[in-house]
């Protein structure tokens, strides 16, 4: 009888990690499937207010500005490609940037 109740204790324990092991799985795609709805959710939008993004060229150079705060963003390598300018572009690209924000943009 004593073996019965290690059996049933034993299968009890198994049957439990089994089930814990189950769950921990779906809680983890429930946590992937999540993260990635909340980020096809911010695509466009800025990450300072949530607002709309738009796209604007300055030298060659695409950013994204926010239409509701007047925020200024980069995509990877946009900034980068900054560093192979001269400083006389640069000093141009960041003074037209600047420009831009009264709506003024330049190609």
């Amino acid at each position: 009888m004593a073996d019965d109740i290690h059996r049933s204790k034993g299968e009890e324990e198994y049957f439990n990690r089994i089930e814990a092991e189950r769950l921990a799985k779906r809680r983890e795609a429930a946590a992937k499937l999540k993260h990635a709805e909340e980020r096809q959710a911010h695509l466009g939008r800025c990450p300072a207010c949530g607002g709309h993004l738009k796209p604007e060229q300055y030298h060659g150079v695409t950013i994204d500005r926010c239409a509701d705060c007047r925020g200024i963003w980069f995509d990877a390598g946009e900034a980068e490609s900054l560093l192979d300018k001269n400083p006389g572009a640069l000093t141009s690209f960041f003074g037209d940037l600047i420009g831009g924000l009264g709506g003024k943009k330049k190609a």
